[in-house]
């Protein structure tokens, strides 16, 4: 493994950091990390859908941050992907789970790592006082 400082991330990271699906989900647990909220990837979580308990595996489980769910939506361009996104985000809200959802667009332009940590921070503070989080649908 290349340790040096030149070296890309992703490449010094190697067996350390979590098997990311996506560029997106992988800069989103970076950025948790950096930011030294405590999160867990794709933790099995029970869920009440469609008149059944099933296991769904959330991008981040925040459980420092009242369980609040973070699901990167990286496709919504992609029809079905979006119907997907918008019927995980009415079974969280059915379920009493609070979740927020992080679009491409949540990561780039200035300070944008500022930002999502802010917005994941407030989601967090609703969570852990019971309130579950306003869903947005990008």
């Amino acid at each position: 493994m290349n340790r040096s400082p030149a070296a890309r991330l992703e490449d010094r990271l190697g067996p350390d950091e979590p098997p990311y699906r996506s560029r997106g989900e992988a800069q989103v647990g970076r950025l948790l990390d950096r930011s030294g909220i405590p999160f867990c990837y794709e933790r099995p979580t029970l869920i009440y859908d469609r008149g059944r308990l099933t296991t769904w595996h959330p991008d981040f489980v925040l459980p420092t941050y009242g369980g609040l769910i973070l699901e990167y939506a990286g496709m919504m361009d992609v029809p079905a992907y979006a119907a997907g996104i918008r019927h995980k985000a009415g079974v969280y809200a059915a379920n009493g789970i609070p979740a927020r959802f992080v679009y491409p667009s949540d990561l780039h332009g200035p300070r944008w790592p500022q930002r999502l940590v802010a917005r994941i921070r407030a989601a967090g503070e609703q969570a852990r006082d019971g309130y579950a989080p306003e869903l947005s649908y990008g």
